[in-house]
C-alpha cells in the first residue's frame, strides 16, 4: 500500500504515463489524473473512517509523480538530442574528413596566371601530395615526446625500411620526428596539418631545411594524420647558444691596427678576428664539440641560416616566423630551418603580443609593414634574418630587451633599432641594419646576403667557410638517403650505407 493507495493502481498509473510518452500530445495526462482521482474517491468510500490528512497524501504523491514524470521526460529528451548531435557531427566529419583527403590531391584547376609568380604559401590549394611519401603504419613506431605546442605534438620515432634487401637492413631503424595534432577531432588543426604536408612536399630536400621522410595518411578519415620528418638531435639553437654562453670563446678583439685615443671609449673601438690557437696557428675547422662554443660557431651558423633562406626563397616560400627558436641544430653543428610557412599560435607572452584577432605574433621578429598589417613577405623575412644575427651575436639574447611588446612598433618607426652586440664585427652589424631598412624594396635579398656573408668570410674567417661548405656536401648525400627508407621495389644497385644517415 502506498498512502492508502493499492501498488497494482500504482503500477498500472505509470505504465499509463509511460504510454503518452510517444503520443503526440499529452492530453491523456488529464483523463489519467480523473480517472485516477476517481479511483481514489471509490477506495476512501470503502473505508468507513478515512485516516486524517490522506488527501494531503495523495494530493503529495500524486505532486511528486508528475514532478518524477517530467524529469524523466526531459532526461530522455537530453539523451535523444545528445544522440542526434553526435550522429550529425560524425557526418559533418565524415564529410570534412573526405574533403581534407580530396585537399591532398590538389586542386584539378590550374594555377592562375596572377599567382604563377606567387609564394607557394599562397598556392597551397594547387599544392597536391605525393603518394611516394606515403608510409606504412606498421613500419613506424612512436616513442617520446619530444616537444608540443598549442596544437600538435612531436614524439621521436624509429622507422623501419620499406623494401629491405639484406638482414641487416631488416633490422635497422631510423630515427625520426613525428608530428600529429593532439586533438584527433580539431579538424582545422587537421587541415592544418594537412596544408603544412602537401607544403613540405613541395619544398623537397635541401641540406639547411628540415627534410620530409614521408608521412601517413592512410587514417586520415579517422582524423590520424603523422608527418614524419629528420630527427634532429641537440633542439632549437636559440637553447643552445643560451646554455653554452658561459662557455663562449670570443675570437673578435680590438683592431691593435688602429690608432690609440683615450677619447674614444673602448666599446667604440674597432674590433678584428684572431683565429689564432694556443701554438699560434690559425684555426683550421670548427670544434665539432657541442660543450664548446665560439665566434667561427656564430659565422657558421649566421652563414647556414641565410643559405637556408636563400633556398626557400627560390622556391619561393614565405617563412613568417624565422627566429632562432625555429632553427634545429645537429650534433655536427650543421642546422636546419623548421617551422617553416605556416602562421601559427604560440604560448610565449615575451615573444608575442595579442593582435585585434587575439591570435600571438612574433612582434620582435617581425617587420614594421608585418605588424601595421600583417603583410609577410620575403623582405620581411629578410628583416627577421636580421634579428636571428641579433639573438646569434648576443648569445641568445631577447631583441629589444629593455622595451615593451606593446611599445616596440613605436620604437621601430621612431628609427631606432637593436643596438650592435659585443660579439658582433662591424660588417656584419652593417649587414643587420641593411635587413632593417624601413623600406621593403631596399633590403637586399637572400642572395645578396649569402653573397655578403661568403666575401666577409673569405676575408676574415676562411676556415669556417670551408667548413661549411664541406659539411653541406655531406649533409646533401645524407638527405638523399632518406628516400631509400621509404621506397618500395628498390634496386639493389640502390643499396647504400644508411648508418650514415
Amino acid at each position: 500500500m502506498l498512502c492508502g493507495i493499492k501498488t497494482p493502481i500504482t503500477l498500472l498509473a505509470l505504465l499509463f504515463l509511460a504510454s503518452c510518452v510517444d503520443s503526440e500530445s499529452f492530453g491523456c495526462v488529464n483523463f489519467f489524473f480523473l480517472e485516477f482521482q476517481n479511483r481514489v474517491t471509490r477506495s476512501d468510500d470503502v473505508k468507513k473512517e478515512p485516516q486524517g490528512g490522506s488527501i494531503f497524501k495523495i494530493r503529495t504523491t500524486v505532486f511528486f509523480f508528475i514532478y518524477g514524470f517530467l524529469v524523466l521526460l526531459a532526461f530522455i529528451g537530453f539523451l535523444v538530442w545528445r544522440l542526434r548531435r553526435s550522429k550529425f557531427q560524425a557526418r559533418n566529419s565524415k564529410m570534412h574528413f573526405e574533403n581534407i583527403c580530396q585537399e591532398l590531391d590538389g586542386s584539378e584547376d590550374p594555377v592562375p596566371e596572377s599567382m604563377k609568380d606567387a609564394p607557394i604559401n599562397d598556392k597551397i590549394d594547387y599544392l597536391p601530395y605525393k603518394k611516394n611519401y606515403e608510409i606504412a603504419k606498421e613500419n613506424l613506431e612512436k616513442g617520446p615526446v619530444l616537444g608540443h605546442g598549442m596544437f600538435g605534438v612531436v614524439k621521436k620515432g624509429y622507422l623501419k625500411m620499406a623494401d629491405p634487401k639484406t638482414e641487416d637492413e631488416q633490422k635497422m631503424k631510423l630515427e625520426v620526428a613525428v608530428k600529429s595534432v593532439k586533438n584527433t577531432y580539431a579538424l582545422d588543426q587537421i587541415s592544418m596539418l594537412a596544408a603544412e604536408l602537401r607544403l613540405m612536399c613541395a619544398i623537397g630536400k635541401f641540406p639547411n631545411v628540415l627534410a620530409l621522410v614521408g608521412a601517413v595518411t592512410s587514417e586520415l578519415r579517422k582524423g590520424h594524420l603523422l608527418i614524419v620528418t629528420e630527427y634532429i638531435d641537440q633542439g632549437d639553437l636559440l637553447e643552445y647558444v643560451r646554455k653554452h654562453r658561459h662557455l663562449f670563446e670570443d675570437h673578435l678583439v680590438p683592431d691593435k691596427t688602429e690608432p690609440v685615443s683615450y677619447l674614444t671609449p673602448l666599446s667604440a673601438k674597432r674590433k678584428t678576428y684572431h683565429f689564432k690557437n694556443e701554438e699560434g696557428e690559425t684555426e683550421k675547422a670548427i670544434s665539432q664539440n657541442l660543450d664548446s662554443l665560439t665566434t667561427s660557431d656564430l659565422l657558421s651558423f649566421g652563414l647556414q641560416i641565410a643559405n637556408g633562406m636563400q633556398y626557400l626563397s627560390t622556391i619561393p616560400l614565405v617563412h613568417r616566423d624565422l627566429a632562432l627558436r625555429n632553427v634545429l641544430l645537429k650534433k655536427n653543428k650543421t642546422i636546419r630551418i623548421a617551422d617553416f610557412g605556416m602562421a601559427r599560435k604560440y604560448d610565449d607572452k615575451t615573444y608575442y603580443k595579442q593582435s585585434s584577432k587575439e591570435v600571438p605574433v612574433p612582434i620582435r621578429w617581425m617587420s614594421p609593414e608585418a605588424v601595421h598589417n600583417m603583410k609577410f613577405t620575403q623582405q620581411s623575412d629578410v628583416w627577421s634574418f636580421g634579428i636571428c644575427l641579433y639573438e646569434l651575436f648576443t648569445l641568445g639574447g631577447l631583441p629589444y630587451p629593455t622595451i615593451d611588446n606593446e611599445d616596440i612598433y613605436v620604437y621601430i618607426q621612431s628609427g631606432r633599432r637593436c643596438l650592435q652586440p659585443d660579439h658582433c664585427h662591424v660588417e656584419l652589424y652593417d649587414l643587420m641594419k641593411l635587413c632593417w631598412n624601413a623600406k621593403p624594396e631596399l633590403r637586399p635579398t637572400f642572395t645578396h646576403i649569402v653573397e655578403y656573408f661568403v666575401e666577409h668570410m673569405k676575408k676574415s674567417a676562411e676556415h669556417v667557410y670551408d667548413f661549411v661548405e664541406d659539411m653541406l656536401r655531406l649533409e646533401a648525400e645524407s638527405q638523399r638517403k632518406l628516400d631509400d627508407w621509404i621506397r618500395i621495389n628498390r634496386s639493389e644497385a640502390s643499396e647504400v650505407d644508411l648508418k650514415s644517415v
